[in-house]
C-alpha cells in the first residue's frame, strides 16, 4: 500500500477509535456561528474527513454493503418525515442530524474501514479505555455524593449526564462486550483483563441505581450462563451470578431503590397509556421528532411531570418517526439480534467474542427498552450504530476466516 494511503488509513482508524471512546463528550456544547455543535460532532466530522482521505488515496468509492441498507434508507426517510411533522422544525432537524445522519455515517465508515482482526482489536482497546475512564468517573461521582450525604434514591449521582439512568444506558453495551471477551479470549491475560473491566463496568452500573439496568443485567447474566461452553463453566458462572446478585441486593441503597419500584411502575403505566392514546390519533406520522411533550399534553394529568419521551424504546420511536420509522428500526434491530445470536455459535476467537458482545448489547437494549428510551440521546444513538457496525465487521471477518481455512 502506498505511504499516503497507509497514512490516511491510520489517521481515519485512529479518529474512529477516539470517537468511539469519546461518546460522552456530547455534553461539551458550543456554537459555530449560529449553528449549535458538540465535541462529539467535531470528532465525527474529523473521522469523516479521514475516511474521505482514505477513499481519495485508495481511489475508490465507499464499499460498505450490509443486509440493513434498505431499512436504513427507510429509517432516514421516516426521520425526514418526523422533522416535517415536528412542532419545532429547527429542533427536529438538529436531532435528526445527530441521532440519524451522523450516527449512521459512523456505522458505514466503520464497516468500510475496519478490514482486519488487528484493526478491530485496536478499536476495542481504545473504546475500552474511554469507557473505563467513564466508569471510574461514575464511581468517584457516587462516592463524593456519598461522602457529602447527597445520594438521593430517586435520582442517583450521574457523571457527565443529566441522569444516572443515562449513565446506565451508556454502560450496558460495553459491559456485554467485555463479558464476550472474558468468555471467548484468545489469550489467558485477555480473559483476566476482560474480567477486570467487567467488574469495573458492573460496579459503575450498580451505582447508577437504575432498576431497569438491574433487570436487563440479570437477563444478560442468564444469557451468559447459557452461552458458557461446558457444564463445569456453567455451574461456576451460575454460582458467580448468584453471589454477585446477593451482594448487590444487600447494599443499603440498592434495597431502598428496589423498594420504590411500585411508584415507578405506576408512573410508567400512566405514561404508556397517554402515549398510546396520542398515537391512536396519529398512528402513521406519530408526534414528530421532539413532539411528544406537546402532542401528549391533552392526555397528561396536570400533576404529572412533562416527559421528553414515553420511557419505552418502541413507543418513543413510533412517536418520534412514525409507523414507517418504528418498522424500519425494528427490522434493523431484530435482524442484528437474530443474526448475531445464530452467528455467535458458528465463529471463534475475537470474532466470536465481538458477535456475542453485540448480541448481548441488543438483549440489554431490548430489556431496558421496555422501561426507558435507549437510542434517543446523542451518545446512545452513535453507540447503537457502533454496536451494529462491530457485529457486521465481526461476522464478515468470521466468514472470511472460515473460507480461508
Amino acid at each position: 500500500m502506498p505511504e499516503l494511503a497507509l497514512s490516511s488509513r491510520r489517521f481515519a482508524i485512529g479518529s474512529l477509535a477516539v470517537t468511539t471512546a469519546s461518546l460522552p463528550l456530547y455534553v461539551v456544547r458550543f456554537h459555530v456561528g449560529p449553528l449549535p455543535a458538540t465535541a462529539l460532532e467535531v470528532l465525527i466530522g474529523i473521522t469523516a474527513i479521514g475516511y474521505g482521505l482514505v477513499l481519495r488515496s485508495e481511489r475508490r468509492l465507499p464499499a460498505a454493503r450490509t443486509p440493513y441498507d434498505i431499512p436504513i434508507v427507510l429509517l432516514l426517510v421516516a426521520g425526514i418525515i418526523g422533522v416535517v411533522v415536528a412542532p419545532d422544525h429547527v429542533r427536529g432537524l438538529g436531532i435528526y442530524r445527530a441521532y440519524f445522519i451522523e450516527a449512521i455515517a459512523i456505522f458505514y465508515i466503520a464497516v468500510d474501514l475496519i478490514r482486519s482482526r488487528e484493526e478491530l482489536r485496536f478499536i476495542l482497546v481504545i473504546a475500552g479505555v474511554g469507557v473505563s475512564l467513564f466508569a471510574v468517573g461514575q464511581i468517584v461521582t457516587f462516592l463524593v455524593a456519598l461522602a457529602h450525604h447527597a445520594v438521593h434514591i430517586d435520582a442517583g449521582p450521574a457523571f457527565l449526564n443529566t441522569s444516572a439512568n443515562s449513565v446506565a444506558l451508556f454502560l450496558e453495551p460495553p459491559l456485554a462486550f467485555v463479558l464476550g471477551l472474558a468468555m471467548f479470549p484468545q489469550r489467558r491475560w485477555e480473559r483476566w483483563l476482560a474480567i477486570g473491566c467487567t467488574l469495573l463496568f458492573l460496579s459503575a452500573l450498580v451505582l447508577t441505581l437504575s432498576r431497569a439496568a438491574y433487570i436487563a443485567t440479570a437477563i444478560l447474566a442468564v444469557w451468559v450462563v447459557f452461552s458458557l461452553p461446558g457444564r463445569r463453566q456453567k455451574v461456576w458462572g451460575l454460582a458467580a451470578t448468584a453471589l454477585i446478585s446477593l451482594a448487590v441486593v444487600e447494599l443499603p441503597f440498592i434495597g431502598l431503590r428496589l423498594g420504590t419500584a411500585a411508584h415507578s411502575a405506576a408512573l410508567r403505566l400512566s405514561i404508556y397509556g397517554e402515549a398510546l392514546r396520542m398515537l391512536a390519533q396519529r398512528p402513521i406520522l406519530g408526534a414528530g421528532i421532539s413532539g411528544f411533550p406537546i402532542r401528549v399534553a391533552p392526555f397528561r394529568p396536570s400533576y404529572e411531570d412533562v416527559e421528553l419521551y414515553p420511557h419505552n424504546l418502541w413507543l418513543t420511536t413510533w412517536s418520534e418517526i412514525g409507523l414507517l420509522g418504528v418498522i424500519a428500526f425494528g427490522i434493523v434491530f431484530f435482524g442484528l439480534l437474530f443474526r448475531g445470536a445464530r452467528a455467535s455459535w458458528q465463529s471463534n476467537g475475537l470474532y466470536r467474542a465481538v458477535i456475542w458482545g453485540s448480541t448481548g448489547a441488543l438483549v440489554l437494549y431490548l430489556v431496558h427498552g421496555l422501561f426507558d428510551s435507549p437510542y434517543w440521546k446523542n451518545d446512545l444513538s452513535v453507540e447503537f450504530w457502533i454496536v451494529a457496525a462491530l457485529q457486521v465487521i465481526a461476522m464478515r471477518g468470521a466468514r472470511s476466516s472460515a473460507q480461508d481455512s
